[in-house]
């Protein structure tokens, strides 16, 4: 589904705040109003579907209660700007709706009144993401407010739990909206679901299917319906109600095969690949001749493999990938960590046996990612799609609640199902995925690539993968193909030792990139970088930035190509990159990363390379290495650059720039005549390749 944003605006209240408005549209003014909208409305099945994503500053709890809890109150007690607490509304939709960020449609309470009913946050799999004219809806405790002009209200509902669509035949519904069931036999609703479902609108054939079963007491009627029932959720995505539906089709007879079948490819939906083979096995026992069920059995038991050995067909994987074909069907390798309380921030990972350089720490499938790379998408994507699966699939509480949430207040009740509905709070959801979600190309081989377009980055949520903290040296680094995250040891691991990662890449003065660490996560990087770096008084810290500043303006901030970099402006910039390495005080920065020394000594690289000065270009790039935080020789002495990922320390940060920099320095040496020491780069810069791209891939793809 395409994504759009929609911004929320500011609308100037019209009615003082908590009273009831004197005036309101009336049904007449209101149904007139919003057939002109309906005219206008795009139906376009391919339109970009708008999400009206939260604003954290605007959060209000989602309600906890049960409609039967609260009081029912007539329309025309709504206050303005108020949440009503322990209110309830209870309306009939008198107009199709209106859809864009939201369903907006015009609805009636038992008394006449009549108002806007604003429904956001609703997934497509859901009746309730166009309410249709008839239905009867019950608000929980609802928000009232202006629209924007005067006069002008609507009820909005932005967390999706907060609406709840009636059964016609409820007895809470008033007697004056009351219809009655539409259709008078279980069979008749039976027949309606199916046709719905020839027709392909799932969410009416689910509701439909819903009604016969509540209507028939007969256990062998119910039983196909149950079996109907759980493909349709199959096709949705809801493979909660999918699995319960499909378990609760059993009959005790041969034909069960089905249900265990449709359970497990449930179960599989939710990657839960152990349940999934227990329930796939019982079918083949009773099935064992299905092609079918063997596909899927054989299917789960590739995925218990791979969370078991860690086993990846990597090539095969990168082969897979297109345009729409990101979601890659692979199991999570999550044994070598566990998860445990942190010294530094709550709980992290941890090793969970000794793990050399360059050895898998984890491989882990997305929880939630949505195929949008589109920068200005992606986000909304990623809070619409995780908002519709725990609606959808409320098993997922469990997993995505429990994350970070920047210190949200909640209630304690999210994820709890009330009235038949998992509780979500929309602005918790948004805390959570601004906190914890991850940036991904469609892979980061690709991504290194020079001619692939910048900023195509999707936005996805690794559970697991967020439980690991921050560390501007640390000692693992991610990749991703599709929607797999790889995260390889950037160093030898020592079982126990805490696992670290880069939250975003580590900027070079260490204010700016604690600043960026404070308003974004609400901490201050305590690694050995920063601790250091924070001794370093600001008088220095000024002047390197002085100094770098200048060499960036004495270079347009721009890396040399082959061109011929004139003698006097490379006699400038070392001087400067001179001047910039003696404002790093040696008992600050020993065997620590000098950052702000690695652009001006790039590009003397570049610059000597251009000029076919092999031996400056060897100079320059063992500095650079250095100051990566790599334990390297001066240009005169032996070493073996395989070993800089074992014999460097612990401080060491790991970039793409560290590859090419070794690509650089082989091919300098072969240029000098020193071959051996040209293919001792070349291996270590494969290896420091796979660390980047998550495998063995082909390092001339850094030059496409």
């Amino acid at each position: 589904m395409a994504v759009v944003v929609a911004t929320p605006t500011m609308a100037s209240t019209k009615a003082n705040p908590g009273a009831v408005p004197s005036r309101r549209l009336g049904k007449e003014e209101l149904t007139k109003t919003h057939k002109a909208h309906l005219k206008k409305q795009d139906n376009s099945p391919h339109a970009p579907r708008a999400v009206k994503q939260p604003v954290l500053s605007d959060a209000y709890p989602a309600s906890t209660k049960s409609i039967r809890e609260l009081e029912i109150i007539p329309l025309s007690e709504l206050r303005a700007e108020t949440h009503h607490r322990g209110k309830g509304i209870i309306v009939k939709a008198i107009s199709a709706p209106f859809v864009g960020a939201g369903a907006v449609s015009i609805v009636e309470d038992e008394f006449g009144n009549a108002d806007k009913l604003a429904i956001y946050n609703q997934a497509d799999s859901s009746i309730l993401s166009g309410v249709p004219e008839g239905c009867v809806v019950a608000v929980k405790e609802p928000y009232y407010k202006n629209n924007g002009a005067e006069d002008d209200f609507m009820i909005c509902v932005d967390h999706p739990s907060d609406v709840i669509l009636l059964r016609f035949t409820d007895p809470i519904i008033p007697e004056s909206l009351r219809l009655g069931p539409l259709l008078k036999t279980a069979e008749d609703w039976r027949n309606a679901a199916d046709r719905a479902f020839i027709e392909k609108d799932f969410p009416t054939s689910v509701f439909c299917y819903s009604e016969a079963l509540e209507a028939s007491e007969d256990a062998a009627f119910k039983a196909p319906i149950h079996t109907k029932r759980a493909g349709v959720n199959l096709i949705l995505g809801r493979y909660d109600a999918a699995k319960a539906d499909a378990l609760a089709s059993r009959t005790g007879g041969p034909q069960d095969w089905k249900a265990y079948y449709n359970a497990g490819r449930a179960a599989y939906g939710l990657c839960s690949y152990t349940e999934s083979h227990t329930l796939l096995t019982t079918a083949l026992d009773l099935n064992p001749t299905n092609a079918n069920i063997q596909k899927e059995h054989a299917r789960c038991q590739a995925r218990l493999r791979e969370e078991e050995t860690g086993a990846y067909d990597f090539p095969a994987m990168h082969a897979s990938l297109g345009p729409h074909a990101v979601h890659l069907d692979r199991g999570s390798f999550l044994r070598n960590t566990r998860v445990a309380e942190s010294a530094h921030h709550g709980r992290g990972l941890f090793a969970a046996r000794d793990l050399r350089a360059g050895d898998v720490v984890f491989v882990e499938k997305a929880t939630l990612m949505p195929n949008q790379y589109e920068p200005a998408r992606a986000s909304a994507a990623l809070y619409a799609l995780m908002v519709r699966q725990l609606c959808d699939n409320p098993s997922l509480a469990g997993h995505v609640l429990g994350l970070y949430d920047g210190g949200y207040e909640r209630s304690g009740e999210e994820g709890a199902v009330v009235d038949g509905v998992a509780v979500v709070d929309v602005f918790l959801v948004e805390a959570i995925r601004t906190k914890n979600c991850f940036s991904a190309p469609r892979s980061t081989l690709e991504d290194t690539r020079p001619s692939v377009r910048d900023g195509r980055q999707a936005k996805g949520l690794w559970v697991h993968a967020s439980r690991m903290n921050h560390n501007c040296v640390a000692n693992t680094m991610r990749s991703f193909v599709g929607d797999m995250l790889i995260s390889r040891a950037t160093r030898d691991i020592k079982e126990g030792e805490e696992l670290f990662q880069q939250y975003v890449p580590v900027k070079t003065m260490v204010d700016v990139r604690n600043k960026q660490f404070k308003d974004g996560w609400g901490f201050e990087c305590a690694c050995v970088l920063c601790t250091a770096e924070n001794r370093s008084p600001e008088a220095m810290l000024a002047k390197r930035k002085e100094l770098l500043a200048a060499v960036e303006k004495l270079c347009s901030k721009k890396m040399p190509g082959r061109e011929l970099i004139p003698d006097a402006k490379i006699r400038s910039v070392d001087r400067l990159a001179k001047q910039l390495e003696e404002a790093h005080e040696k008992d600050v920065y020993e065997g620590l990363p000098r950052l702000t020394l690695i652009y001006p000594c790039n590009w003397l690289v570049a610059a000597h390379r251009g000029r076919k000065n092999h031996g400056k270009v060897v100079k320059y790039a063992l500095k650079v290495l250095r100051n990566f935080g790599f334990k390297v020789p001066d240009e005169s002495e032996v070493w073996d650059p395989r070993e800089i990922y074992t014999k460097s320390g612990n401080a060491t940060l790991m970039t793409v720039h560290v590859v090419a920099t070794l690509r650089t320095l082989a091919e300098a040496y072969e240029a000098l005549g020193h071959k051996e020491m040209a293919e001792r780069c070349a291996e270590a810069a494969e290896f420091g390749y796979v660390l980047v791209t998550g495998s063995k891939n082909d390092l001339t793809t850094l030059d496409k």
